[in-house]
């Protein structure tokens, strides 16, 4: 297995930086010299990867000036193949090591924040960056074709046609004033320094219209292919080309169009109301039930006057994408609205972390909207259970909605999957979070140009149970085994989204609890099958885990499981795909993962990494 392509020779540094350092983390939270670790300091002198074992990796260590490198804007290295532009690149790929199944056959998207900045000037926070979407075709004579292009939103387009920032984004980017200059510093350069408080006010206050990014996820589904971004509804794409055909309303048949997710002003007539007011935004997590074959996802809206969230769940149907049920519910004392969401056979879950919102901050336009949240990362955390939409009416008497208000203290990120007990009829979930800590800030640590790790806490895989007939939480730990895991975006088969899956899979950052850069893929063994590791401490070693360490000097993408053609329902009869900046790697879950991949697809363009997406096959069956 070569160790990296004539794309990454060629686009790897040749001189030194102030940037060629150690990344700090949490147990290490000052950069440190390269010359304290020889490896990386020759690799880093002779532009090459080193030569790692398996056994000498996951302890976190990584250079930062190569993590810089993942965040660089798309097509910024390769004009002559990507349209620097549209982020439009399309070729066959032809260079591929080992052998590629011969069932993985059909269409792969995926999507992350991929233009990071118009005109020169870089966003602010990486996750206000345009949406990027990628095409991977895996075709039956074994070829695999590629396709890029950036989402084409109102704002990317506006942006682009005037060659600045005008719309405010979510994480603190955000226009300035004429007469202030803000000093470029290019696209793959430190965004540069905050406009002072008047500059930022001029420009920004009472402007509440959030540039929608559409960065989040893709969804491939019931005819159609979905960008999608939390705090607003989908934008439609091209199933081939991935051109953007515009803002899609989920079936609702409404425009939303420039409106808030903000419900009407109560007792005002609808003409009198103000026209940002009246939106929905959708979930950028939808789930897909295994039995039924329905996307299952929620819409909300922000009640204006008490405080309270509105979530719509709604079940599709794959035939045209058709609303097949739907049910309204209000949250009561929720401001802001989840990430996430646990899908089971009776039920739907949301969990809401404790934030607050500072309003002033974000009306005076001094702070962008995520900069306003205080996080409490030592208070309790909230669920709310709605019966799912499609159940009888009989059955929603037995399932009837509820909240449980005393899951300890820590913060909900992604969610792998759910299921109902068999044995309790107890609630069971699997997700990525942090633990209790004394953070305040809710993804700070991941402005400037690249997340800093020495200020994000660990992210750790955990397993909540909550019991139905008392409506508590009995249980919430690190998964049995995981100890000192640091994973993120955990997966399962999709056929056992609602299921006691045995396995998850998960991008792995390290094995000594520390926070660090990913840089492997992890197998982990659920309910108990896993030995527990006692009295781990930051910075001891999980030996147990079975890991694929892809080297110190590349990142791992959010993994991807992907059922074998002809599969007879066994959960490890799939192939896990994992996406890196330079090609994709592809495993087969019938092995270990500490065996390797079956394969590796080296690609023509450096691709930046994704954070908060997911990758959607469309296969043939």
């Amino acid at each position: 297995m070569r160790y990296y392509n004539a794309v990454e020779e060629t686009l790897a540094p040749t001189s030194f930086d102030e940037h060629a350092v150690i990344g700090s983390t949490q147990l290490n939270p000052q950069p440190r010299p390269l010359n304290q670790s020889p490896t990386l300091n020759e690799a880093y002198r002779t532009n090459a990867h080193p030569k790692e074992c398996q056994s000498e990796l996951g302890h976190g260590q990584f250079i930062m000036s190569d993590w810089r490198k993942a965040w660089f804007s798309y097509g910024s290295s390769e004009s002559t193949i990507v349209d620097p532009l549209t982020g439009e690149a399309e070729y066959e790929i032809t260079d591929i090591d080992g052998t590629l199944p011969s069932d993985l056959v059909g269409v792969l998207y995926r999507n992350g924040p991929g233009n990071f900045g118009v005109n020169g000037e870089r966003v602010a926070h990486v996750l206000d960056a345009d949406g990027l979407v990628l095409r991977f075709e895996f075709k039956p004579d074994g070829k695999v074709t590629f396709t890029s292009r950036f989402v084409e939103t109102e704002g990317f387009l506006e942006e682009r046609e005037r060659q600045e920032f005008t719309m405010r984004g979510t994480f603190g980017t955000a226009p300035s004033p004429s007469w202030y200059k803000s000093g470029k510093r290019g696209l793959n350069a430190d965004p540069s320094e905050k406009p002072p408080l008047l500059a930022r006010m001029t420009a920004n206050a009472f402007n509440v219209d959030i540039k929608n990014t559409a960065n989040t996820q893709v969804i491939a589904f019931g005819g159609k292919v979905l960008a999608l971004w939390e705090a607003g509804m989908p934008y439609q794409l091209d199933p081939e080309t991935l051109h953007t055909i515009g803002l899609d309303s989920m079936g609702l048949n409404r425009d939303f169009t420039g409106k808030l997710p903000v419900n009407y002003l109560p007792g005002l007539p609808e003409d009198l109301q103000p026209d940002i007011l009246g939106g929905l935004a959708h979930t950028a997590h939808p789930k897909v039930c295994p039995r039924s074959g329905h996307l299952v996802g929620w819409q909300w809206a922000q009640n204006p006057t008490d405080g309270s969230l509105q979530v719509t769940i709604t079940e599709y149907d794959s035939d045209g994408f058709k609303i097949v049920a739907t049910e309204t519910h209000v949250m009561n004392s929720v401001a802001l609205a989840p990430h996430d969401m646990v899908l089971t056979e009776h039920y739907v879950m949301l969990t809401i972390n404790t934030l607050k919102m500072d309003q002033l901050a974000f009306i005076s336009g001094a702070k962008g909207p995520a900069e306003c949240l205080g996080m409490d990362g030592r208070a309790p955390v909230k669920a709310f259970l709605f019966p799912r939409p499609t159940l009888s009416s009989e059955e929603k008497k037995q399932f009837t909605p509820f909240v449980v208000e005393n899951i300890p203290a820590c913060f909900s990120i992604h969610f792998s999957h759910g299921y109902e007990d068999e044995k309790t009829g107890n609630i069971i979930s699997y997700f990525s979070g942090w633990p209790p800590s004394d953070s305040e800030s809710f993804l700070g640590a991941w402005g400037g140009f690249a997340p800093d790790y020495h200020q994000i806490p660990p992210t750790y895989y955990w397993r909540l149970e909550i019991d139905p007939e008392s409506k508590k939480c009995v249980d919430l730990r690190v998964s049995p085994g995981q100890e000192n895991m640091c994973i993120e975006h955990p997966v399962v088969h999709p056929n056992f989204q609602t299921k006691n899956a045995a396995f998850a899979y998960a991008q792995c950052c390290n094995k000594i609890g520390d926070s660090s850069a990913p840089m492997g893929y992890a197998k982990m063994k659920l309910d108990g099958t896993a030995p527990v590791q006692h009295n781990l401490q930051m910075g001891d070693t999980n030996d147990a885990a079975d890991v694929y360490w892809i080297g110190s000097r590349r990142f791992a993408g959010e993994p991807l499981a992907v059922p074998k053609q002809g599969s007879s329902g066994k959960e490890t009869e799939a192939y896990l795909l994992g996406l890196l900046l330079y090609h994709h790697r592809i495993f087969d879950l019938e092995r270990e993962l500490k065996e390797g991949p079956e394969c590796t697809i080296w690609l023509k363009t450096a691709l930046p990494h994704e954070v908060l997406t997911t990758m959607q096959p469309k296969l043939n069956n």
